[in-house]
Order: structure tokens, then C-alpha cells, then sequence
């Protein structure tokens, strides 16, 4: 009889109390069905039934996991600019990647399919800084030869400031001049993009009487070689000249080379007070 007594006690108690309200019943929250007993059990804390909770951890772990994709992108694009710069692709290896950049490989995969796709968007990354740096550097000139000094300036102080990218870009063993197709899609657009505003300068140009007439593209050609080689003989002699003298040498050339006879006396001195050589 007292059993009885005390089982009965503990069924009402069981569906008057807290236990009757989160033990053996469970809610619904936001279409989910939570064991609130279970989980309090679990986690040693309440839980809660706001049914927007689990929405907002989703949105946090997905910001969290694009920061960490992101940080892996940006580790793993350094070291492959690097390793590009100094061995070349084909010597280089997505496993000295990977471990240079301090990932696994199957973090690494989970970024990028291949050691194809991760050259591709070193060049993506600087050849998009490097457009940006000649269209948002300020207005550009209307004038046809502050228009390429304007450009062609920030083109060798471009690739003066990123020596490994530079150093990548020489080892393809390309002349800029003359190549129409590079080994990538973001070289070959950044080549004919800067190509056609070269060409149309100098068409400006010589419209205006300034320039010698001749085709204006090949004179973008020509000036495009003209820069590699510049750079090519600064990065090997270790950084020498200063950038500033660099800059100077390269514009001067192309007004003796370009520019008419009888104003070539006036643009190197307009050349030399603009670059405060």
C-alpha cells in the first residue's frame, strides 16, 4: 500500500512540476523539436527556444568559416607567389606549397582544385592591384604623353614594389612586346587592356603632331619591351637603381624615342620637373 502511495505522489508530482514541462514533453521551436530536459542534462545550461537562435549561429559559423577560408586563401596565394618566383611552376610542387604556407593538402584542395588554378589567381590578385593602381591613382591626364608617363610610371613602380611578382613574371620567359596569348586568362586580359590604352595614346598622339607617325600599336609594343627589359636589369642587379632613377631613365627614353624631333628638348625638361629629377 505505501508503494502504491508513493508511486502516485510521484506521478502527480511528475505532471504538476517543471519535470512534466521539459522532461517528458518536448517543444516546438521554429519547426524543431527540442528534448529540453535532454539537452539541459547535456550542457549543464538552459537552452534556449528562441526560434531565431539557431539561425543566428548559423549566419556566426558561416562568417567564421569564409574568415578562415579566406586567411587560408591569403596564406596560400603568399607562399605560391613566392615559391613561383624562386623555382618556377613546373618545379614547383602543391605539397611545398601546402607546407610553406602552413595548411594541409586537404585544406589546400578545399580552397583550390589544383596548382593550376592557384597560379592563376596569383596573377589575378597583383594584375587586378595593378590596374587598380593606374585607374584609381587619380584623374589621367587628357594629354597624350603625361597619359603614359602617367600609366608606364605606375606600371614599373607597380612591379618594383612586388619583386616576387615580378621576378614570377620574367621567369615565364615571355617579351612583353610581342605576345598576344600568355600562359594565363587574367595575363592575357591585364596585356590587352593596357595594350589598347597605350595604342590609343599614341594615336593621340601623333593626331596632335606630338608623337613621329608610325603605327601607334607597334609603338605600344615598343614601349611595353622597353619597360621589361628595364626592369628585368634592375631586379638583376639587386634593386639598383633607386625606383625614382628607374622611372626617369624609362620616360626619358620613350620621349627621345617617340616624341618629334623639335619638341623633344621641351618634353625632357617638362619630364624632369614632373618627376622633380
Amino acid at each position: 500500500m505505501a508503494d502504491r502511495r508513493l508511486s502516485s505522489a510521484r506521478r502527480a508530482w511528475r505532471r504538476s512540476s517543471w519535470w512534466s514541462q521539459t522532461g517528458r514533453w518536448r517543444r516546438r521551436t521554429g519547426g524543431t523539436v527540442i528534448p529540453l530536459c535532454k539537452a539541459y542534462y547535456a550542457t549543464g545550461q538552459a537552452v534556449s527556444t528562441d526560434p531565431t537562435a539557431s539561425e543566428r549561429t548559423d549566419d556566426a559559423s558561416r562568417h567564421d568559416e569564409g574568415d578562415r577560408r579566406a586567411g587560408y586563401r591569403a596564406a596560400i596565394l603568399a607562399a605560391a607567389e613566392s615559391a613561383f618566383a624562386e623555382r618556377g611552376y613546373d618545379a614547383t610542387k602543391v605539397q611545398d606549397l601546402a607546407r610553406e604556407a602552413g595548411v594541409s593538402l586537404t585544406t589546400l584542395y578545399g580552397v583550390f582544385p589544383g596548382k593550376w588554378e592557384i597560379f592563376c589567381a596569383v596573377q589575378e590578385l597583383r594584375l587586378g592591384e595593378l590596374l587598380r593602381t593606374v585607374l584609381e591613382a587619380g584623374p589621367i591626364p587628357s594629354d597624350p604623353l603625361a597619359r603614359l608617363c602617367f600609366g608606364i610610371e605606375r606600371y614599373l613602380r607597380f612591379h618594383m614594389d612586388h619583386p616576387n611578382f615580378l621576378r614570377l613574371e620574367l621567369r615565364e620567359g615571355v617579351p612583353w612586346g610581342t605576345t598576344d596569348e600568355l600562359r594565363t586568362p587574367p595575363q592575357t586580359r591585364a596585356w590587352k587592356t593596357g595594350l589598347a590604352m597605350m595604342t590609343q595614346a599614341f594615336r593621340d598622339g601623333m593626331a596632335s603632331g606630338l608623337f613621329e607617325e608610325d603605327d601607334p600599336e607597334i609603338c605600344a609594343r615598343t614601349t611595353t619591351a622597353m619597360s621589361q627589359v628595364r626592369l628585368a636589369l634592375w631586379h638583376r642587379a639587386g634593386g639598383v637603381p633607386e625606383p625614382d632613377v628607374v622611372v626617369h631613365r624609362t620616360l626619358g627614353q620613350l620621349v627621345r624615342t617617340f616624341v618629334r624631333g623639335d619638341q623633344v628638348g621641351a618634353k625632357l625638361a617638362w619630364l624632369a620637373e614632373r618627376l622633380g629629377m
